[in-house]
């Protein structure tokens, strides 16, 4: 498995999950944790 990097070469560190409400529905929405605590939302 290789790593991923963000634009500001900092490797991810995991894959974390925030509760978004759309449309009156909470849905979980995966984000990337990076090293240098920068937040992206996956594309997994």
């Amino acid at each position: 498995m290789s790593l991923r990097y963000n634009e500001n070469q900092a490797p991810l560190v995991k894959v974390v999950y925030s509760q978004v409400k759309i449309n009156g529905k909470v849905e979980l929405v995966p984000l990337e944790l990076y090293a240098d605590g920068s937040l992206r939302r996956s594309v997994v």
